[in-house]
């Protein structure tokens, strides 16, 4: 596949606007599809719809690459490949619900019947194992079509970070290809060799290998967290105990390796939970006894919901005040999403306990009153330093790279005298008697 033949991507989230920017940005006339017209309007001109670092940046830059349209049946005409990358939103019982990856190939489905060329449709949006072979039903059924013969099929799920899809899209660790058959890994397969920018580890399979594997890489980490915050937990119960000592030693074995086996606040977002659940479900589905994955969802949720927070409480108790600022409200630095973030439960079970939480985060905060507008005792504010401004106590909820460039001054010329900082990240390592630090995972 060269950067002549032109591709579509359907859905224009953060993923999808990304992977439309960074196609754009080597070379291939890209079609993004959306429903909604102001996206569409957006970037037509040139603006991210979206909070992600260098996407606005791209889309300027290549604007003469890019076109965005409503219309599945005008992308799908003039373009060679589709990725289609819309919502798979968790259903109570760990699955994912298909319906709108199914609303989508039925409106491509009904535009390759009136398409002679091949065309190769590619699902980023996570699916289950055996939900690619029904997908392909549809895609058959509206079409009238076969696939290998009239189209080709793959399954590419995302392993990106919000903050940073730009960086991790164009050098992924590896890349998963879950394909029908060779023709349509090829395709593929040729796309991400001229995108990508380093030399990854392409792992190609069939559909339900593809399916599991991408899962169970989630389910996996949520793993490495979970035992790394019962570790911290351990160390705060020992003497001279340091979490970010032993999960450093454990990070060296390369059979373990550092990624995301470090002690610090429980795991959140739109994609480990859900994932973790998924993984579990489709273990069940199979007849497989699997009680890893609820036990990890269980340890977290310990951990959000009451280590945690009566940790804080009681330090809170200890200096006899009601009052606590808290830096960072959503899942991760570099995103707007409050999504099963730490920071959130902790002040939501602070705010339930009729404590005052003042709360600033660099892109959240819009969210976060949406989430927490019920509650009279919380407070917003707009800078770091009105945050703290006259407070006693300081919790670090997420790791913005803005919060670790403050210094020992930012806290003290701020806060009351012999301020107390909780680090839920291992930000800082402040040794001044004027600041009581206490760092998790730490005794």
């Amino acid at each position: 596949m060269t950067p002549e033949q032109k591709l579509s991507v359907f859905g224009m989230g953060k993923l999808g606007c990304t992977m439309l920017a960074c196609f754009a940005n080597k070379g291939w006339q890209v079609t993004g599809v959306d429903i909604s017209p102001d996206i569409i309007e957006k970037i037509n001109n040139g603006i991210s719809p979206i909070y992600e670092p260098k996407v606005d940046a791209l889309l300027k830059k290549n604007k003469a690459n890019i076109y965005a349209t409503l219309d599945p049946l005008e992308a799908v005409l003039q373009t060679e490949v589709s990725f289609i990358i819309v919502p798979t939103p968790s259903l109570p019982d760990g699955r994912f619900e298909l319906s709108f990856v199914e609303n989508v190939l039925i409106e491509v489905g009904s535009a390759l019947s009136k398409k002679e060329k091949y065309h190769l449709i590619v699902i980023t949006s996570t699916v289950l194992p055996g939900d690619m072979e029904r997908l392909k039903q549809i895609l058959e059924k509206v079409s009238g079509k076969k696939c290998g013969a009239d189209f080709g099929m793959c399954y590419n799920p995302d392993f990106i970070a919000l903050g940073n899809i730009v960086q991790d899209f164009t050098n992924p660790d590896m890349v998963l290809i879950g394909e029908y058959d060779s023709k349509s890994g090829d395709q593929l397969y040729a796309i991400h060799h001229h995108l990508v920018e380093n030399s990854p580890i392409y792992n190609r399979m069939n559909f339900y290998n593809a399916e599991l594997c991408k899962i169970a890489i989630n389910s996996y980490c949520t793993l490495k967290i979970t035992f790394a915050n019962v570790i911290a937990e351990i160390c705060e119960q020992m003497p001279g105990g340091d979490a970010d000592q032993v999960t450093a030693a454990l990070g060296s074995d390369s059979r373990i390796g550092k990624k995301y086996i470090k002690g610090g606040l429980s795991y959140g977002g739109p994609c480990f939970p859900r994932d973790n659940r998924a993984f579990a479900w489709s273990a069940a589905q199979f007849g497989v006894h699997h009680v890893l994955s609820n036990q990890t969802d269980l340890i977290n949720n310990y951990q959000r919901d009451k280590r945690i927070p009566e940790k804080i409480e009681a330090v809170l108790k200890k200096h006899g005040t009601k009052e606590i600022a808290i830096l960072g409200i959503t899942y991760k630095g570099d995103t707007t999403l409050v999504e099963e973030s730490a920071g959130l439960y902790i002040a939501k079970a602070l705010l339930e306990k009729d404590y005052d939480v003042t709360i600033y985060d660099p892109a959240g905060m819009d969210a976060a009153k949406i989430e927490l507008n019920e509650y009279k005792n919380l407070h917003f504010t707009n800078s770091v330093a009105a945050c703290l401004k006259n407070q006693k106590i300081c919790l670090l909820a997420a790791p913005w790279k803005e919060f670790a460039a403050l210094k020992e001054e930012d806290f003290l010329n701020s806060m009351q005298p012999d301020p107390v900082l909780i680090d839920g990240w291992s930000f800082y390592q402040f040794n001044n008697s004027d600041i009581s630090y206490i760092r998790i995972g730490k005794n």
